[in-house]
């Protein structure tokens, strides 16, 4: 009790302690900073999207009676879209070269990507996983492949198809196709660290469990591995999404019923926006062809992030 007391008494009352001054709180300039910059930033990326939206709502009589820049049309005209899907010169059986366009490019965007990614995990996960004579020497050799310049063959590329007969008729749709569809060095590259952090627990588990290789494969390491596939696909989907060399090189004097999306604006742009006030059907154009883009973005934004950081495969 003596040892209590001797404690309360050293203790100052409420009513004697120093009260101290609440300080304000500090203007941190630097982050004020950085915020504005920020925001100046994003601004400036969106004010092409804000234009494009703008000029495609525009009408060619209020571009030729406009005085000064437009913000925002008086009438919100759909002339643009309109002459897109009426007045298309390519129309094949009904359907808009655009759309055809599209249709194309989907198809021979996402089935090369697919197979390239399975592919790429499957190779990237006997890297990670599975000890056998010369892996880090192949998994180097196949780094190095990252680094060479596939687009100085494409003329030699070019002659081989040419001398086999995939540069007429369907068949050049072949040269666009068939190369993508095996593994790419850069995504076995990207995905090995991913599965690294994968923990090997799992996979020794699931064999006690009596599973097999592919059945781990495909029930364990493709789930797990979402976030990284993700995020390549959607490389992988912008890149093939906007291929305009190579359709340029094999389909622009092909049939327009097999043209791709790049090579239908092209030729759309090229024949149909024969005037300094066609701006509005130039910019409908784009954003059509910028939708699939951002919806593809949207709806993978959260896998994407995740992906890139490899967060999902150390936790």
């Amino acid at each position: 009790m003596e040892n209590v007391k001797t404690l309360e008494q050293q203790l100052p009352r409420a009513e004697e302690r120093p009260v101290r001054q609440k300080r304000d709180k500090p203007i941190y300039i630097g982050r004020i900073i950085i915020y504005a910059i920020l925001i100046v930033y994003t601004l400036w990326l969106l004010a092409p999207f804000a234009i494009i939206i703008v000029t495609s709502l525009t009408s060619s009589t209020e571009y030729l009676s406009a005085t000064s820049y437009i913000w925002w049309p008086d009438i919100i005209s759909l002339e643009g879209y309109l002459r897109l899907f009426r007045e298309d010169p390519f129309m094949v059986d009904g359907i808009p070269s655009i759309l055809r366009g599209f249709i194309n490019t989907m198809w021979i965007t996402l089935v090369p990507l697919c197979s390239s990614l399975l592919q790429s995990l499957l190779v990237a996960y006997c890297y990670s996983k599975y000890n056998f004579p010369c892996r880090n020497f192949l998994f180097m050799f196949t780094v190095t492949l990252m680094f060479i310049p596939l687009g100085a063959f494409g003329f030699v590329s070019y002659m081989f198809y040419q001398n086999i007969g995939w540069t007429e008729g369907y068949a050049a749709w072949l040269p666009m196709v068939i190369p993508g569809l095996f593994a790419s060095a850069g995504t076995i590259f990207f995905l090995r660290p991913y599965l690294d952090g994968i923990g090997k627990e799992i996979i020794e588990a699931a064999e006690i469990d009596g599973m097999g290789f592919w059945q781990i494969f495909f029930v364990i390491v493709v789930p797990l591995s979402k976030p990284a596939l993700i995020a390549q696909f959607i490389f992988g989907f912008v890149g093939g999404y906007n291929n305009y060399a190579g359709a340029l090189v094999y389909l622009e004097t092909a049939d327009p019923s097999m043209w791709t999306l790049q090579i239908a604006l092209q030729q759309l742009i090229a024949y149909m926006s024969t005037s300094a006030y066609d701006y509005n059907f130039d910019c409908a154009v784009a954003l059509m062809a910028m939708v699939p883009l951002i919806v593809v973005y949207l709806a993978c934004q959260k896998f994407f992030i995740e992906g890139i950081t490899f967060g999902g495969g150390k936790e």
